[in-house]
């Protein structure tokens, strides 16, 4: 098949390198792929495939890429749009949407607007639930997925002294860092708090750990698996979330894992780590720093669900068969 990948964006984000990903394995299924996309800093995740360039957004350019869109689309068996609601339209072929993210339910309601007629692919049964609630009827779920690290075989299981908690992704708002650093201050046992990523919120929880007196460092950018091999507990703090790729690395890396019990988050951990309300973190991380025998039995279990529900073979092997599915209905 002759596939068009659409992304409003190139950045380095977890959008980019799902569609990355999935092109990749597609290309190696004997499929031909062409991203378009706006230059950027992801676009180096698009070597190895056609790459058009989509115009810089401006107050008429949905309009105008629709345009562009249309013009190409009879090159193509199938459209994968990406994130971008605003471009789900009727081009003459197959059109599959994947919405990536929902920061509020107002996100929600225009992917139900913009995208109701399109086959839209939910990482989660609780996104497909929420859309269908909304009046969208074609929607197939499919959850993200990651390459398998090499370093889990090769991980030499170790404890640290004092336990090392982790996070790793951005610093913003919706992931919820200034209610894990609250509730970290509630935790009366010895432990290193690492965060791994950049954000808007940076500066203002560093103030808050100085007042809180969390011990802890800020690391920047690193390499995801290479820091998750020094954890002995990940912990994803969100207020939203609509997939957590970072929580199946950790997974993938035999860690144990605690989380908010948001969205979709109880769906992907489900009994392989912990999934609470909020205020349950500080008492459930305390729980993880005294028992070294259910941090591994955990560890243990999430690498498990990792292998049987969230490879990027799984993933790709999945929206494969969606794809022909749609393109020999409409032959």
């Amino acid at each position: 098949m002759k596939i068009l990948q659409v992304l409003p964006y190139a950045e380095c984000g977890g959008t980019e390198k799902a569609v990355s990903l999935l092109s990749e394995g597609l290309t190696n299924r004997n499929h031909d792929i062409t991203v378009f996309s706006p230059k950027g800093p992801g676009i180096d995740f698009f070597s190895n495939v056609e790459f058009l360039e989509m115009p810089l957004p401006s107050l008429f350019q949905p309009f105008r890429r629709r345009q562009i869109i249309n013009k190409i689309a009879c090159n193509f068996d199938l459209i994968h749009i990406h994130a971008a609601r605003e471009l789900v339209s009727d081009y003459g072929i197959p059109v599959v949407f994947t919405p990536h993210s929902y920061y509020n339910k107002f996100d929600a309601l225009m992917v139900s607007l913009f995208a109701k007629k399109a086959n839209i692919i939910c990482f989660t049964n609780w996104e497909s639930s929420l859309l269908q609630g909304l009046g969208v009827s074609k929607t197939h779920v499919i959850p993200n997925g990651i390459k398998t690290p090499s370093l889990v075989d090769k991980r030499e299981k170790y404890y640290n002294q004092p336990p090392k908690i982790g996070y790793l992704g951005r610093l913003e708002k919706d992931k919820g860092l200034d209610i894990l650093l609250t509730e970290l201050a509630k935790v009366d046992l010895p432990y290193e708090l690492l965060i791994a990523g950049t954000g808007t919120q940076e500066s203002a929880l560093k103030k808050l750990a100085k007042k809180l007196k969390i011990p802890v460092k800020f690391l920047g950018l690193v390499s995801p698996f290479l820091f998750l091999q020094t954890l002995d507990i990940f912990v994803l703090p969100s207020r939203t979330e609509t997939f957590g790729l970072a929580l199946v690395e950790a997974m993938a890396s035999r860690l144990a894992c605690v989380t908010s019990n948001v969205c979709g988050l109880s769906e992907i951990v489900a009994d392989a780590g912990i999934c609470v309300p909020h205020n349950q973190l500080s008492s459930s991380i305390t729980t993880l720093l005294t028992n070294e025998k259910l941090r591994k039995q955990l560890g243990d279990k999430a690498v498990l669900r990792f292998q049987e529900h969230y490879t990027a073979d799984k993933m790709v092997a999945a929206t494969e068969d969606l794809y022909c599915q749609l393109v020999s209905e409409a032959s």
